[in-house]
């Protein structure tokens, strides 16, 4: 059984070719043409916008890849990196013998690295700012990589 649905702006129905008033007569009352659909109603251009932010959303997250133990070692230690979180501008540097080199504005400082799991367990105890914790890494566009406590590694090599 086929449903009507009726188009009040161009009192057209959904076929676009039937109407309640004769052709010759829509030219006169100020009828758009024939070939224009019926504009969408607020409600469904809200939820067609919200549905595609969603979608895109969920994409943009997939797209993200958090690096396992064998990917830090590869792509993570010894290499030097440009640590940006907020306003702090940092230089890390991640060696393949077990330390870490900080250096900002601040200060150095040095410490110690190792890996558990997928994460990277890092110990400055030297420093303006001394640190135990262990890291979480997600690749980012254009070799980038965002660490779990929020900080942005930028390779520098």
């Amino acid at each position: 059984m086929p449903v009507e649905a009726y188009c009040r702006l161009h009192g057209r129905f959904a076929d676009g070719l039937s109407s309640r008033m004769p052709l010759e007569a829509e030219s006169r009352v100020g009828r758009r043409p024939a070939n224009r659909g019926c504009p969408l109603p607020q409600y469904l251009k809200t939820g067609l916008l919200a549905a595609t932010i969603l979608i895109a959303l969920c994409m943009r997250s997939d797209a993200q890849e958090t690096l396992s133990a064998a990917a830090i070692e590869d792509r993570i230690i010894g290499h030097t990196f440009q640590g940006r979180k907020g306003i702090l501008s940092v230089s890390l540097q991640y060696g393949i013998d077990g330390t870490v080199t900080m250096r900002s504005p601040l200060g150095t400082g040095t410490g110690r690295w190792m890996i558990s799991g997928d994460r990277l367990c890092v110990k400055l105890e030297t420093g303006p700012r001394k640190a135990d914790e262990c890291l979480t890494f997600v690749t980012e566009p254009e070799r980038t990589y965002r660490a779990s406590n929020g900080m942005w590694l930028i390779p520098v090599e």
